[in-house]
């Protein structure tokens, strides 16, 4: 059984089908957006012939993380 990747670099990076599977995959591991974690930021990093979105989150302690997700499977697709 494979084992869930972390998010927590590229190499790490979770594979989603939509930019709704990143937001419910953040809930599901941090809580509620707006309670729990706020966006800071939210950007495209391309590698090679795949694209990752990168999002940095800031806990409500004030801890920042960095989680990395493939969207190649649907990145420029309509």
């Amino acid at each position: 059984m494979e084992r869930e990747k972390s998010g927590e670099s590229i190499e790490e990076a979770i594979i989603v089908e939509s930019i709704a599977a990143e937001y419910e995959y953040l809930e599901r591991k941090f809580g509620e957006r707006g309670k729990n974690w706020e966006l800071d930021t939210q950007s495209l990093v391309k590698k090679g012939n795949k694209y990752y979105d990168r999002i940095d989150l800031k806990l409500s302690d004030g801890t920042r993380k960095t989680i990395y997700f493939d969207i190649t499977a649907f990145f420029g697709k309509r």
